[in-house]
Protein backbone atom coordinates (compact mmCIF):
# COMPACT_ATOMS: atom_id res chain seq x y z
CA UNK A 1 0.00 0.00 0.00
CA UNK A 2 1.10 2.99 -1.34
CA UNK A 3 0.73 6.59 1.13
CA UNK A 4 1.30 9.72 0.27
CA UNK A 5 1.88 12.54 3.58
CA UNK A 6 1.56 16.40 2.78
CA UNK A 7 2.10 19.06 5.28
CA UNK A 8 4.09 21.88 5.66
CA UNK A 9 5.46 21.10 8.81
CA UNK A 10 8.34 18.15 7.59
CA UNK A 11 8.06 17.25 11.57
CA UNK A 12 4.59 16.00 11.32
CA UNK A 13 4.93 14.26 8.17
CA UNK A 14 8.24 12.25 9.85
CA UNK A 15 6.35 11.55 12.62
CA UNK A 16 3.65 10.50 10.90
CA UNK A 17 5.99 8.26 8.71
CA UNK A 18 7.66 6.52 11.51
CA UNK A 19 4.21 5.37 13.50
CA UNK A 20 2.69 4.28 9.71
CA UNK A 21 6.42 1.94 9.88
CA UNK A 22 5.85 1.01 13.98
CA UNK A 23 1.84 -0.01 12.54
CA UNK A 24 2.85 -1.87 9.28
CA UNK A 25 5.59 -3.74 11.29
CA UNK A 26 3.65 -4.58 13.74
CA UNK A 27 0.81 -6.49 11.47
CA UNK A 28 3.75 -7.92 8.67
CA UNK A 29 1.63 -5.21 6.26
CA UNK A 30 3.56 -3.54 3.36
CA UNK A 31 3.27 0.34 3.19
CA UNK A 32 5.73 2.75 1.62
CA UNK A 33 5.11 6.06 2.46
CA UNK A 34 6.50 9.27 0.85
CA UNK A 35 6.69 12.96 2.96
CA UNK A 36 5.44 16.04 0.57
CA UNK A 37 5.63 19.50 1.64
CA UNK A 38 3.64 21.34 -0.85
CA UNK A 39 0.36 20.00 -2.61
CA UNK A 40 1.66 21.45 -5.93
CA UNK A 41 4.72 18.55 -5.76
CA UNK A 42 2.68 16.13 -4.97
CA UNK A 43 0.23 16.39 -7.90
CA UNK A 44 3.34 15.76 -10.54
CA UNK A 45 3.56 12.29 -9.61
CA UNK A 46 1.96 8.86 -9.59
CA UNK A 47 -1.00 7.80 -8.27
CA UNK A 48 -1.28 6.76 -4.14
CA UNK A 49 -3.51 4.24 -2.61
CA UNK A 50 -4.14 6.99 0.16
CA UNK A 51 -3.09 10.36 0.71
CA UNK A 52 -3.25 11.65 4.09
CA UNK A 53 -3.21 16.18 3.97
CA UNK A 54 -2.77 18.72 5.87
CA UNK A 55 -6.05 20.63 6.04
CA UNK A 56 -4.40 24.38 6.62
CA UNK A 57 -0.53 23.65 4.46
CA UNK A 58 0.28 26.55 2.60
CA UNK A 59 0.61 27.85 -0.71
CA UNK A 60 -1.76 25.33 -1.47
CA UNK A 61 -3.93 24.10 0.82
CA UNK A 62 -5.47 20.69 1.93
CA UNK A 63 -8.70 21.38 -0.23
CA UNK A 64 -7.62 22.82 -3.17
CA UNK A 65 -5.06 19.30 -3.21
CA UNK A 66 -7.30 16.74 -2.97
CA UNK A 67 -9.89 18.50 -5.58
CA UNK A 68 -6.90 18.99 -8.07
CA UNK A 69 -5.98 15.13 -7.42
CA UNK A 70 -9.62 13.82 -7.37
CA UNK A 71 -10.00 15.84 -10.68
CA UNK A 72 -6.78 14.31 -11.66
CA UNK A 73 -7.06 10.69 -11.18
CA UNK A 74 -11.29 11.16 -12.04
CA UNK A 75 -12.43 10.88 -8.34
CA UNK A 76 -10.69 7.58 -8.31
CA UNK A 77 -8.21 8.56 -4.62
CA UNK A 78 -8.82 8.23 -1.03
CA UNK A 79 -7.99 11.17 1.25
CA UNK A 80 -7.66 11.72 4.61
CA UNK A 81 -7.04 15.14 5.81
CA UNK A 82 -5.20 16.41 9.16
CA UNK A 83 -6.40 19.22 11.28
CA UNK A 84 -6.61 20.64 14.42
CA UNK A 85 -9.65 22.97 13.19
CA UNK A 86 -13.10 21.87 14.41
CA UNK A 87 -15.18 23.55 11.96
CA UNK A 88 -13.31 20.96 8.81
CA UNK A 89 -15.39 18.79 8.00
CA UNK A 90 -18.00 21.33 7.13
CA UNK A 91 -15.77 23.78 5.56
CA UNK A 92 -14.79 20.80 3.36
CA UNK A 93 -18.24 19.97 2.30
CA UNK A 94 -18.90 23.65 1.31
CA UNK A 95 -16.00 23.53 -1.11
CA UNK A 96 -17.14 20.56 -2.59
CA UNK A 97 -14.82 18.29 -1.84
CA UNK A 98 -15.77 14.18 -0.48
CA UNK A 99 -13.48 13.07 2.38
CA UNK A 100 -12.55 10.00 2.93
CA UNK A 101 -11.20 10.73 6.74
CA UNK A 102 -10.28 12.92 9.48
CA UNK A 103 -7.40 13.11 11.52
CA UNK A 104 -6.69 15.33 14.64
CA UNK A 105 -3.80 17.05 14.96
CA UNK A 106 -1.03 16.08 17.14
CA UNK A 107 -1.77 13.12 15.60
CA UNK A 108 -2.53 9.72 18.36
CA UNK A 109 -1.28 6.74 17.86
CA UNK A 110 -4.03 4.59 18.55
CA UNK A 111 -6.81 7.12 16.09
CA UNK A 112 -3.94 5.70 13.37
CA UNK A 113 -4.44 2.72 13.98
CA UNK A 114 -7.85 2.82 13.52
CA UNK A 115 -7.87 4.68 10.30
CA UNK A 116 -5.40 2.88 8.81
CA UNK A 117 -7.22 -0.54 9.38
CA UNK A 118 -10.11 0.65 7.97
CA UNK A 119 -8.13 2.12 4.63
CA UNK A 120 -6.64 -0.98 4.73
CA UNK A 121 -9.50 -3.33 4.79
CA UNK A 122 -11.25 -1.43 1.54
CA UNK A 123 -7.88 -1.73 -0.52
CA UNK A 124 -8.24 -5.50 0.51
CA UNK A 125 -11.22 -6.07 -1.11
CA UNK A 126 -10.72 -4.08 -3.90
CA UNK A 127 -7.51 -5.82 -4.99
CA UNK A 128 -6.08 -9.14 -6.76
CA UNK A 129 -2.75 -10.83 -7.86
CA UNK A 130 -1.60 -11.13 -11.63
CA UNK A 131 1.27 -13.39 -12.38
CA UNK A 132 4.14 -10.93 -13.79
CA UNK A 133 7.14 -13.46 -14.81
CA UNK A 134 7.70 -15.38 -11.56
CA UNK A 135 6.55 -13.18 -9.33
CA UNK A 136 2.83 -11.87 -8.31
CA UNK A 137 2.10 -8.62 -8.62
CA UNK A 138 -0.87 -6.50 -6.52
CA UNK A 139 -3.33 -4.48 -8.81
CA UNK A 140 -5.99 -2.27 -6.88
CA UNK A 141 -9.17 -2.33 -9.41
CA UNK A 142 -9.86 1.14 -8.67
CA UNK A 143 -6.45 2.04 -10.62
CA UNK A 144 -7.97 0.18 -13.78
CA UNK A 145 -9.79 2.23 -16.48
CA UNK A 146 -9.78 -0.47 -19.13
CA UNK A 147 -7.84 -4.19 -19.39
CA UNK A 148 -7.19 -4.70 -23.36
CA UNK A 149 -6.65 -7.79 -25.14
CA UNK A 150 -3.16 -7.52 -27.06
CA UNK A 151 -2.82 -11.29 -28.88
CA UNK A 152 -1.52 -13.56 -25.86
CA UNK A 153 -0.92 -10.78 -23.33
CA UNK A 154 -3.77 -8.17 -22.07
CA UNK A 155 -2.63 -4.50 -21.45
CA UNK A 156 -3.88 -3.22 -18.21
CA UNK A 157 -4.49 0.66 -18.81
CA UNK A 158 -4.14 1.95 -15.52
CA UNK A 159 -3.91 5.98 -13.94
CA UNK A 160 0.35 5.15 -13.63
CA UNK A 161 0.44 3.96 -17.52
CA UNK A 162 -0.31 0.72 -19.18
CA UNK A 163 1.25 -2.71 -17.56
CA UNK A 164 1.18 -6.16 -19.79
CA UNK A 165 0.43 -9.52 -18.39
CA UNK A 166 0.38 -12.81 -20.07
CA UNK A 167 -3.00 -14.08 -19.54
CA UNK A 168 -5.95 -14.08 -21.96
CA UNK A 169 -8.78 -11.60 -21.79
CA UNK A 170 -11.19 -14.59 -20.84
CA UNK A 171 -9.15 -15.58 -17.88
CA UNK A 172 -8.75 -11.79 -16.50
CA UNK A 173 -12.59 -11.46 -16.47
CA UNK A 174 -12.70 -13.88 -14.01
CA UNK A 175 -10.50 -12.86 -11.78
CA UNK A 176 -11.26 -9.01 -11.77
CA UNK A 177 -13.80 -7.60 -9.18
CA UNK A 178 -17.35 -8.93 -10.10
CA UNK A 179 -19.71 -6.08 -11.37
CA UNK A 180 -17.12 -3.69 -11.80
CA UNK A 181 -15.66 -4.73 -14.87
CA UNK A 182 -17.87 -4.98 -18.39
CA UNK A 183 -16.93 -6.73 -21.58
CA UNK A 184 -18.04 -3.97 -24.02
CA UNK A 185 -16.41 -5.86 -27.25
CA UNK A 186 -14.36 -8.62 -27.64
CA UNK A 187 -10.87 -6.79 -27.12
CA UNK A 188 -12.04 -4.73 -24.21
CA UNK A 189 -13.14 -4.79 -20.32
CA UNK A 190 -13.98 -1.62 -18.79
CA UNK A 191 -13.84 -0.62 -14.99
CA UNK A 192 -17.68 1.08 -15.25
CA UNK A 193 -17.09 3.51 -12.21
CA UNK A 194 -14.80 5.72 -15.22
CA UNK A 195 -17.89 5.60 -17.58
CA UNK A 196 -18.50 9.09 -18.89
CA UNK A 197 -20.93 8.81 -21.70
CA UNK A 198 -21.89 6.47 -24.46
CA UNK A 199 -24.11 5.62 -27.18
CA UNK A 200 -24.92 2.66 -29.66
CA UNK A 201 -21.63 2.23 -31.14
CA UNK A 202 -18.65 3.83 -28.48
CA UNK A 203 -18.52 4.22 -25.13
CA UNK A 204 -16.03 7.39 -23.17
CA UNK A 205 -14.43 7.45 -20.28
CA UNK A 206 -13.82 9.75 -17.83
CA UNK A 207 -10.17 10.41 -19.06
CA UNK A 208 -11.25 11.23 -22.05
CA UNK A 209 -10.51 7.67 -24.32
CA UNK A 210 -12.92 6.44 -26.35
CA UNK A 211 -13.58 2.47 -26.63
CA UNK A 212 -15.48 0.72 -29.56
CA UNK A 213 -18.98 -0.84 -27.75
CA UNK A 214 -20.67 -4.44 -29.05
CA UNK A 215 -22.27 -5.45 -26.25
CA UNK A 216 -26.13 -5.13 -27.08
CA UNK A 217 -26.70 -5.00 -23.38
CA UNK A 218 -24.79 -2.40 -22.00
CA UNK A 219 -26.92 0.34 -21.08
CA UNK A 220 -29.25 -1.95 -19.12
CA UNK A 221 -26.03 -3.79 -17.29
CA UNK A 222 -24.63 0.18 -16.80
CA UNK A 223 -27.85 1.25 -14.81
CA UNK A 224 -27.97 -1.43 -13.31
CA UNK A 225 -24.46 -0.73 -11.96
CA UNK A 226 -25.44 2.52 -11.24
CA UNK A 227 -28.21 1.15 -8.88
CA UNK A 228 -25.80 -0.99 -7.07
CA UNK A 229 -23.59 2.11 -6.72
CA UNK A 230 -26.08 4.72 -5.63
CA UNK A 231 -28.57 2.45 -3.09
Amino acid sequence: MRIALCDDEPDVTEQLKKLIGVYAFDRNYEMVCDCYTDGRALLQTDKYDLYILDFRMEPMDGIETGKALMEKFCHAVTVCYLTNYDAAAAEIINRGVHADGFLKKPVDAAALEQTLDKFYRLSFFNRFELRQGKRFQTVYAQDVLYVEANDKQVLLHTFNGVQSYNYLLREIEKILPGGLFYRIQRSYLINMQYVDSYDAKSVTLKNGETLPLKAKDFQKAYHHFMFLLNR
